[in-house]
Parts: C-alpha cells; structure tokens; sequence
C-alpha cells in the first residue's frame, strides 16, 4: 500500500501539481489530504478542479482544516461583525477565495470530518487530522506546552497532522506523530513543496518525507495577475517572501500587527488589523515592498 499523503496546499496550484505528479511516479494508490486547500493564493476555483479531477482518478480522503472553517462560517452568517473587506492585509484574502467558491463546494467542506482514523488490513489503524484530533485549529508542534497532554490522549500509535507547516516525525508518550509538511506555503524548506508517501510493509507504515522545487514564480505571477497585492497588500507580501523562502509566517506577521495595534489603541483584535499597523509590523520584520 503507498499513500500520498499532502496538507495546506493553501491553493498552490503549481505545488500541487508537482506533489501529485511525483505522488503518481512514484505509485501512489491513494490520497490523504489534511485540510487548508485554498487561502493566499490566486485561482482557488483551479485547485478545486485539480482535486475533483484527482478524486476520479484515485481514493481520496478529505480532512477540514481551519481554513474551511473561515468559508463554512462566512456561508452561515457567523460572525457578523467580522468585515470582510478587499484591499485589507487582515482580510483580503478572505473575501478573493470566498467570492470565487460556490454554495456546493462549501458544503463539501462542512462534510469533511476534522478527524479520521485510518484502517487498512494486515497494517496499524492511524489517525489523520489538521490541526490535532479533538481541536482543528491546535497545532501538534513538539515544542507547544501542551504536547505532553495532548499526546497522552491519542488512540493510536501514528497520528499524521497538518496546520503548522513544518515537516516533523517525533515520538511523545509512545505515541508517533508526522506532519509531511505544506503543499503550499511550507516553512523551513527554502520554499520548496512538501509531501509525504506512507508506506505499508512488513506489518508496519514507514513514511518517505519528500521535498520538491516547483515552479514558485508561476504561483506568484498567478497572484499578481489577480490583483492579490492590491487585495491583500501585505498578507501578499508576507506570501511571496515564504514562496522565495523567507521565515517570516503569516502568523508571526500578524502577531506583531496585532502587538502594534494593541500597545498605540488598547484595542486587540486579530479579525481587523488596520493597514497601517500591518505596514509598520512589516517593516519591523524586514519584508520589502517589492
């Protein structure tokens, strides 16, 4: 049995389609995806045709990651407060991919379970999830607080996580926990795309984790086409240092943004960032205009 098993593809098209030619070279049968498929960037209606086309092909299970959720609670009217607006660094990106997406492809979101506990025959059950099992939003990263509870808590031996970006295999608790790294904005890895091929033999999984060059400057002018630095300006600019493989995260980016606005107006609030904030932080971060 040979699983490609890829997460937060974030609607990098030309990564994804290099993980999944590579995932079919090397004979793959079947395909686990952990959530976040679309977010930062261009042509979201794209990735979601190359992953339809991939379901005829192949099994494929599907994870809901934090992402969907933005979508499936935007289509239910929750959060009402919460501004969606084009030109906003906090929130651009939010409305691009959500004006783009139809009524059908967000149900199919909701559908997916936030967890699945994976069994094959003559093989260990895993699970899969994107953020941990019991939460779709909390990170399994070894160095959290919290890992030694969480990991005590897991059913099975192997659990395969995405949300953090970062290729990992650790082991805590007797307990062994792979993320295979992001298909679309992967951290640590020079901006690369990364993947994972789990394995079935001898009774056990052994996962081959996989990083790959692809063609990055497509992804890029694909955003630049859609206008994304005016939709987005610096949740755009923060994306393309990432794709040219910068370390400063999206989430370390609004978290200074977020300081900034919080230390001149009392106000703390990640939903709505004003623009001059997300400038300064930037600067502070050393990320160009360019």
């Amino acid at each position: 049995m040979r699983i490609a098993v890829m997460a937060d593809i974030h609607g990098n098209r030309a990564a994804l389609e290099t993980c999944v030619a590579e995932a079919r070279r090397r004979g793959a049968e079947e395909y686990l995806f952990l959530g976040d498929y679309l977010g930062e960037m261009a042509y979201p209606e794209k990735t979601l045709e190359l992953l339809e086309t991939l379901r005829k092909e192949a099994p494929c299970t599907f994870i809901r990651g934090n992402k969907e959720n933005y979508w499936i609670d935007r289509l239910k009217g929750a959060n009402p407060d919460w501004v969606w607006e084009s030109g906003s660094s906090s929130t651009g990106i939010l409305r691009y991919v959500y004006d783009r997406l139809e009524e059908g492809q967000i149900r199919w979101f909701e559908e997916m379970p936030i967890a699945k506990t994976m069994v094959y025959p003559g093989l260990p059950p895993f699970v899969i999830c994107h953020g941990s099992p019991r939460k779709v939003n909390e990170s399994m990263r070894e160095d959290y607080p919290y890992i030694d509870e969480l990991t005590a808590g897991l059913e099975t031996e192997l659990t395969v996580c995405g949300h953090f970006h970062i290729q990992s295999v650790y082991s805590r608790n007797g307990h062994r926990v792979i993320n295979p790294g992001a298909v679309g904005v992967a951290l640590r890895c020079g901006g690369q795309t990364q993947f994972m091929m789990l394995c079935g033999k001898d009774g056990q999984w052994e996962e081959n984790l996989i990083t790959l060059p692809y063609d990055r400057e497509k992804a890029i002018r694909e955003m630049e086409e859609e206008c994304l630095p005016e939709k987005a300006p610096c949740w755009y600019r923060v994306t393309k240092q990432v794709l040219l493989g910068g370390t400063v995260t999206h989430v370390g980016a609004l978290t200074r943004a977020v300081e900034l606005c919080r230390q001149e107006t009392g106000i703390e609030n990640w939903r709505n960032v004003p623009e001059k904030y997300w400038e300064k932080a930037l600067d502070q971060l050393t990320i160009n205009n360019e």
